[in-house]
């Protein structure tokens, strides 16, 4: 996730010192009873060494003679390049001729009960630290997603760890330390040393911390900020999550040059790397800020499972969302709500041309510019504003996500028509996503605001957006539900 000095946005930062780790997974036959198709679960055993590899081992349930291993995820490429020395024997121990025919994927002549493997996850980088698996210093992120081959259906994982250290999931294991994951991809395990862990409900869902690191918050912060939010996201959706919420807070291991945070929401866990250097004013309202948006993604897009490449709503109009919450919340007053629309403006003049919103998601990770987190925003914001004006004040965009929401939306469906179906929609809003969404033309909110009481004065060296003088009653009525209170 780019950024454009939002204080919503995904940054990254500074570091410890790194340390070759290496991991060995080691699979062994699955004990369940699972179907002929499911020829790929197995046992894991991951343990964590020092030398700088992965070794894995694995027991298959079925023979098999093909493995691929995810190679690019989130904009990082390259990633199975760090599987090496793969290997695999059949269940009498014969060597099953195995080869790397391309990065990541490897076949064999003969069906294969075992194989092996090593993998590098001790080089974090600036790029891929929130996304992909590493080891630094005492702390770790492991997710199955790049360290497995592709394709399980379901497993179960252990671990063995260096003295001192402990792992901690959304998941939870049995008492002899063994998780059985339903979706290995979307599974994060955290690693370390003193990972200290709290739990509270919030609503009937379960929220869970577990940090590493010292830092100038208490660990109680963090759950009464996540809390917080957790409960005003589950009131607009009118959606409790079945698998609660975990938060894993550990220091970022790596330096991006000014960036302060990176983070990753994935299944039911956000991943919150931080520079433990970083000087902000007030950490409590700057950990609400982050989960603002980050805690919003377990709603949209991983409760709704759509398909497609609609990256402009699950990140532009969940920035504007969580923008809106901060200000309901208080952690943000009216003028930061507007300076920062302000901003975000700024950042989208700064890109030469346009595309449409669904033209930018398509193309998110292989241009340069967020112009899906700032377009997006900006119609969000646009289109909140006209909802609210059509309906004289009954109807915010708040409430097309409880449209979203409302259980009529099949799993799978295509992500652009169903939302862009909702938006639509509403009263007197039919054509909004055609002239925003799907046009690729220039968005010009000088010309567009005066109407909603506000003015964009864009010719200076920063944009300023300001309440105009002698508001209208519809406008002043406008205004105030959007949180103004003069």
């Amino acid at each position: 996730m780019q950024n454009s000095c939002l204080p919503l946005r995904l940054c990254a930062f500074a570091g410890v010192s790194l340390y070759r780790i290496s991991i060995a997974v080691v699979i062994v036959l699955c004990s369940a009873v699972v179907t002929a198709q499911a020829n790929t679960d197995g046992v894991f055993t991951i343990t964590v060494l020092t030398g700088g590899e992965a070794r894995i081992e694995a027991h298959l349930l079925s023979p098999s003679r093909s493995w691929s291993f995810r190679n690019a995820y989130a904009g990082v490429l390259g990633i199975a390049e760090r599987v090496e020395d793969f290997r695999a024997t059949t269940s009498s121990e014969q060597d099953a001729k195995a080869r790397k025919i391309a990065t990541g994927e490897f076949r064999s002549d003969l069906g294969a009960r075992k194989i092996s493997y090593k993998v590098n996850v001790s080089k974090p980088g600036a790029a891929d630290v929130s996304h992909v698996s590493w080891i630094a210093g005492d702390f770790g992120l492991l997710m199955l997603a790049d360290l497995l081959p592709q394709h399980f259906s379901s497993l179960s994982v252990r671990f063995e760890l260096p003295p001192g250290w402990s792992v901690a999931s959304s998941n939870s294991g049995d008492d002899s330390g063994l998780y059985q994951i339903a979706a290995p991809e979307k599974a994060v395990f955290f690693v370390g040393r003193s990972i200290r862990r709290a739990a509270r409900d919030v609503d009937g869902m379960s929220l869970k911390t577990l940090l590493a690191g010292t830092w100038p918050f208490k660990d109680r912060d963090v759950l009464d900020s996540a809390a917080k939010v957790l409960k005003r996201y589950s009131a607009l959706t009118g959606v409790k999550l079945p698998g609660g919420a975990s938060i894993m807070i550990a220091p970022l291991p790596v330096k991006v040059g000014s960036t302060k945070w990176r983070a990753e929401t994935r299944g039911s866990t956000v991943v919150l790397l931080i520079d433990p250097l970083a000087d902000f004013n007030r950490w409590s309202g700057q950990l609400t800020v982050i989960f603002t948006h980050e805690l919003f993604h377990l709603w949209v897009p991983n409760w709704l499972k759509l398909e497609g490449d609609y990256d402009w709503f699950f990140e532009g109009f969940t920035l504007y969302t969580a923008l809106q919450t901060a200000l309901q919340l208080k952690v943000i007053n009216f003028q930061e709500y507007l300076d920062t629309l302000a901003r975000v403006y700024d950042s989208y003049l700064s890109y030469a041309g346009d595309i449409s919103l669904i033209e930018a998601s398509e193309r998110r990770w292989t241009t340069t510019g967020p112009l899906v987190y700032d377009k997006g925003m900006l119609v969000a914001f646009l289109y909140d504003l006209k909802i609210r004006k059509e309906s004289a004040g009954n109807m915010t965009l708040a409430d097309r996500y409880r449209e979203l929401f409302n259980g009529r939306v099949a799993a799978n469906a295509d992500g652009n028509e169903v939302i862009i179906g909702v938006l639509d929609s509403a009263p007197r809003m039919s054509g909004f996503a055609k002239s925003y969404v799907e046009s690729s033309a220039r968005l010009e909110l000088e010309q567009v605001l005066p109407a909603y009481g506000l003015t964009l004065d864009s010719s200076g060296k920063k944009s300023e957006l300001r309440i105009n003088r002698g508001l209208s009653a519809e406008q002043k009525q406008l205004l105030r539900s959007l949180g103004y209170r003069k």
